[in-house]
């Protein structure tokens, strides 16, 4: 694990997130799916702009209560509230665990193949057009 963040600012960073991502129905919390751990070294490794002010974040409500850290960064401090949960989230789903248990296998490329008829055809979306034909009213000055 990357020390780019010490102990006590990845203990704060798992009070927070378990707040905003708690275990339930069968899926871990964002603590349990390494959010503070692995998942804040990817995320900061994608995102090394979220460093700085996380780090920053983190220092301002190291000792503060994590139910009132969270509902006062959402009511006064909305860059800081999206932030946090994005890196929470983020990290989160990052979890090769995570993303089994949801069903997401990632984003990766699909051919477009040619449908007879197109999609947008099928089940009569535009048949009222289709049926109706042409119309149009003629641009002032055009033959």
């Amino acid at each position: 694990m990357s020390k780019v963040f010490g102990d006590w600012e990845r203990a704060t960073l798992a009070r927070l997130a378990d707040l905003l991502i708690p275990a339930g129905d069968g899926m871990p919390s964002a603590n349990q799916a390494g959010v503070a751990g692995p998942g804040l070294d990817e995320v900061l490794r994608l995102r090394p702009d979220f460093e700085s002010p996380l780090r920053a974040l983190l220092a301002r409500f190291a000792e503060s209560d994590a139910q009132l850290t969270v509902v006062s960064l959402q009511a006064s401090d909305p860059d800081a509230f999206f932030l946090l949960t994005e890196v929470v989230a983020g990290g989160y789903f990052l979890n090769p665990q995570v993303r089994e248990a949801i069903g997401y296998d990632g984003q990766r490329p699909v051919p477009i193949v040619p449908e007879d008829p197109p999609d947008y055809e099928q089940n009569g979306l535009l048949a009222s057009v289709i049926e109706r034909g042409p119309i149009y009213r003629p641009t002032p000055g055009t033959p």
